[in-house]
């Protein structure tokens, strides 16, 4: 959501969802999100749950030796992540993902549920998942320069940059810097202070200029009042850059071998990996 919803908002929306499932459909809840959890009961349909809580229907297994990790083979560079699934008490077997992060793993999972319920056999869906190589913009892999790994993503909203983040940090890489590119002035004024905690996981932090959208500016809104905000909430490595360029030349000289570089946002910021990477192949 791009808007400001109180609780109340969240609850009648979930329901107003499960209301237009037909009689005959089937609802298909995350166990794991507690006011959905809370909402369920409510829904009259019928209805079946997936997540890591040990009362979901689909229970999901993801073990140490199953942890997301780098795939480096020249075809495919992307994360690769594995987890077993378990039906009512059924073991459906380990399943792989090309993409990363417990929220792939979730709606993958949903995926299986809806499979099932559809009596697709495990096998299939099995296999359709792994042939799943994810899409643009989507934890993309845009190259690796002096042992640093530049990574784009599309995310521009709190909620997406917390579960990017917390994928890449599951990757295993040393250090995690990431660029932030905020897309429209409205988003930013309205989400200011998500925005302030939702980049944790991440050791370095640059932050563009706002990505117009075609909005006039607003005033105080700017990628440097987003700095100075997260700055003051304790991230002491949230900086500032006023172009590409700036950009560019600052991360390449944080990064070491075993990090990784990650551009963020849904404007023009997807431009700067290839920037990035000639910086760091100069470097070599």
């Amino acid at each position: 959501m791009d808007c400001y919803h109180d609780m109340r908002d969240v609850r009648r929306t979930f329901l107003e969802f499960m209301t237009r499932v037909p009689f005959y459909g089937l609802v298909v809840g995350c166990n794991d999100d507690p006011t959905l959890r809370r909402l369920l009961p409510r829904a009259h349909r019928r209805v079946t749950t997936y997540g890591t809580t040990r009362s979901s229907d689909f229970l999901i297994r993801v073990e140490k030796s199953q942890a997301p990790s780098f795939h480096n083979s020249a075809e495919d560079r992307r994360p690769l992540s594995r987890f077993g699934v378990t039906y009512k008490g059924k073991d459906l077997g380990v399943f792989t993902l090309h993409v990363p992060g417990t929220h792939n793993v979730l709606n993958a999972t949903a995926a299986i549920a809806v499979g099932t319920a559809l009596d697709i056999p495990a096998d299939q869906i099995r296999a359709a998942l792994d042939s799943f190589r994810g899409v643009d913009r989507r934890f993309q892999l845009k190259g690796k320069a002096a042992g640093v790994s530049v990574i784009d993503d599309y995310g521009h909203h709190p909620t997406e940059i917390r579960a990017t983040l917390a994928a890449a940090r599951q990757c295993g890489f040393r250090r995690i810097h990431a660029v932030f590119q905020p897309h429209r002035y409205t988003r930013t004024r309205d989400l200011m202070d998500e925005f302030a905690t939702a980049f944790t996981d991440a050791d370095s932090l640059f932050f563009l200029d706002v990505y117009a959208a075609s909005e006039k500016p607003i005033e105080g809104i700017t990628g440097e009042a987003l700095a100075r905000r997260i700055s003051e909430k304790g991230h002491r490595a949230a900086v500032y850059v006023p172009s590409f360029a700036d950009a560019t030349t600052a991360v390449a000289a944080q990064a070491q071998p075993g990090d990784m570089i990650l551009t963020l946002g849904a404007g023009s910021v997807s431009q700067l990996g290839p920037m990035i990477l000639e910086k760091l192949e100069h470097r070599c």
